[in-house]
């Protein structure tokens, strides 16, 4: 029986050293993240894609800008983007510039912001005022 009883104490010492050491081992930690993102396409009033448009993203707020150059498929993404209040044109050569005002980032949130540019002289400016909307359309998630 002593036998079986330092077995048991043993088993039970080294139960506690295993649950002890799980506390301590180091895990990653998952930041909060404090961004979301803008995406969109460009195209022209019959649908065409217009690749090589340049868009520009400014922060109502800080008035801190950002450009980028939009993909052949007439695609762009700016991300990370932290949340806030923008601003977001769009200009090519031919096309009238056109731009899109309060569009606001949430946590986690894409924000789709198409444009249609018109042609016409590059120093003609068309801007858009519109809210924008509550309901998310590109992703499930909860920010």
């Amino acid at each position: 029986m002593k036998l079986q009883a330092l077995f048991t104490r043993m088993l039970r010492t080294s139960l506690a050293i295993v649950v002890g050491a799980m506390l301590f081992i180091p895990r990653p930690l998952l930041a909060q993240v404090d961004t979301g993102s803008i995406l969109g396409t460009i195209t022209d009033p019959s649908g065409a894609v217009i690749g090589g448009a340049t868009v520009t993203l400014t922060n109502e707020g800080t008035s801190a800008t950002l450009s980028t150059s939009v993909e052949s498929d007439g695609s762009y993404k700016f991300t990370p983007v932290r949340i806030g209040s923008y601003k977001v044109s769009a200009s090519s050569q031919g096309f009238q510039t056109t731009e899109q005002k309060n569009i606001v980032v949430n946590v986690g949130s894409s924000v789709l912001v198409n444009f249609v540019l018109k042609p016409g002289a590059v120093t003609e400016t068309v801007e858009v005022t519109t809210s924008t909307p509550v309901l998310e359309t590109q992703d499930a998630s909860v920010g």
